[in-house]
């Protein structure tokens, strides 16, 4: 008849030194809680007391871990140790191992029951750790052919929540399990009851991550068909309006001219936009194409610089150049991406600068390197905003309460710099303007001649 397995101190009387049996259980401890794979650990779980402690010499032949499925309120049996006995039990289950599950309301299960009142139990008849899985007859015969005299079962507890059993089946009857073997069994479950929680969060993480991930790829998905469906018309947008300001359809009004020319660069803004959403999926997939050559970056700012001046002037704001005459410029980057890096820092310049100025600097903060950097008089961005402002879709709020942008440009620009070895930044205070930067490693005449 089974009872509340008492772990009370008696008489002291080891199987094995204290040094050997804290040794043993800080190694087990030390395997199990370094494992976050569920099945592994499940494994080690039900083999790593009788190989490390080697239980074996004392008595214990066999070790099974259950499992509680909550959402389905059945505790199922995972894993047994790889001993010949529970090969042999294998053998003479009439139930295969993986389907012995028993409901939450079996309370003749041992099992079951020492896990709804967290007490451990003990018992000299196995079919009470079976039944009603198995037929208690049929327990009772395996039992026989194994040998088996004692088992006792262990509640796996996480704090005050139920996770599953451990059962011990050994050769030796009850009375000979001393309290030193007790205490290192509960030790042990404690230890598995944490190992067990560690592994199903890691678990729960893993697929929360991995679903972000699979939404993530969705969104990327998404923007890139609606970029390539936007960026057809854009352009013929920009064409049409182009031809009209050139005098292709004959003499237009200057107001008609202003509100057209206002038109074009908009439409260039949205051509830079719907660009960003097809550049950031190439660029992370590593599907960007880089036609590297050495350029002079004073020629690639003067051009970007040029194309915004009708835009930075038409809004009223000082814009300015300053690139030193003696400066070394010669950099080694793809000319299309170091203009569109240039240009989307223009642009951003530009767009959120309502009164002041705008003005561009080149510089050699260091001898073998070269400076760009853009410098408006627009809101400032917060500190706390500048830690988070080139991360992909990340938009910075303005001081008016409005979040700006896509979060597309800085982060794009922040993979490019940094494709050419080079470093981006900014520094900013809020109502004072901002200096949005980059820096890239000067071509060396050793480099060039390598090249």
């Amino acid at each position: 008849m089974s009872k509340i397995f008492s772990a009370e101190l008696k008489k002291f009387e080891s199987p094995t030194t204290l040094e050997q049996a804290v040794s043993g259980l800080w190694r087990i401890d030390e395997i199990i809680l370094s494992t976050t794979d569920i099945k592994t650990l499940s494994e080690k779980i039900a083999n790593v007391m009788l190989e490390e402690l080697d239980y074996l010499k004392f008595g214990y032949i066999i070790i099974v871990l259950s499992l509680l499925d909550r959402s389905k309120k059945k505790l199922k049996r995972v894993s047994i140790s790889k001993t010949e006995f529970a090969e042999k039990a294998l053998i003479n289950s009439p139930l295969p191992f993986e389907k012995i599950t028993f409901d939450m309301n079996d309370k003749e299960n041992l099992p079951v029951k020492a896990l709804l009142e967290n007490v451990p139990y003990v018992t000299d008849d196995l079919s009470d750790m079976l039944y009603p899985a198995i037929e208690r007859d049929l327990v009772r015969n395996v039992q026989k052919k194994l040998g088996v005299l004692t088992s006792v079962t262990f509640p796996i507890y996480s704090k005050s929540s139920p996770l599953g059993t451990l059962i011990f089946s050994m050769n030796k009857k009850e009375e000979l399990i001393t309290d030193f073997e007790k205490q290192i069994l509960i030790g042990f479950t404690n230890a598995a009851g944490i190992a067990i929680e560690h592994a199903v969060l890691f678990k729960k993480l893993n697929e929360a991550n991995d679903k972000l991930k699979s939404l993530d790829k969705q969104k990327d998905e998404f923007l890139s068909m609606a970029a390539h469906e936007l960026r057809a018309p854009m352009t013929a947008i920009k064409g049409y309006v182009s031809m009209v300001l050139e005098g292709d359809t004959g003499d237009i009004p200057e107001k008609t001219r202003g509100f057209l020319a206002d038109t074009s660069n908009i439409t260039d803004r949205l051509i830079r936009l719907v660009n960003n959403m097809l550049n950031v999926s190439r660029i992370e997939e590593g599907r960007m194409v880089y036609q590297m050559e050495e350029e002079n970056l004073s020629s690639v700012v003067r051009t970007i610089f040029n194309q915004f001046t009708p835009e930075v002037e038409r809004k009223g704001l000082k814009y300015d150049l300053e690139i030193p005459n003696e400066i070394k410029d010669k950099v080694m980057v793809d000319p299309d991406r170091i203009q569109e890096v240039v240009g989307n820092l223009l642009s951003n310049a530009a767009k959120y600068t309502d009164t002041g100025f705008v003005k561009v600097k080149l510089s050699q903060p260091e001898k073998e390197t070269v400076r760009v950097e853009v410098i408006d008089s627009g809101p400032g961005i917060s500190e706390v905003e500048q830690k988070k402002l080139f991360q992909k879709f990340h938009r910075v709020e303005s001081n008016v309460g409005k979040t700006t942008g896509t979060g597309l440009g800085l982060y794009i620009c922040k993979l490019l710099v940094e494709k050419f070895n080079g470093k981006i930044g900014i520094n900013s205070v809020v109502g004072k303007g901002s200096i949005f930067w980059f820096e890239l490693p000067l071509v060396t005449d050793a480099s060039s001649n390598s090249n």
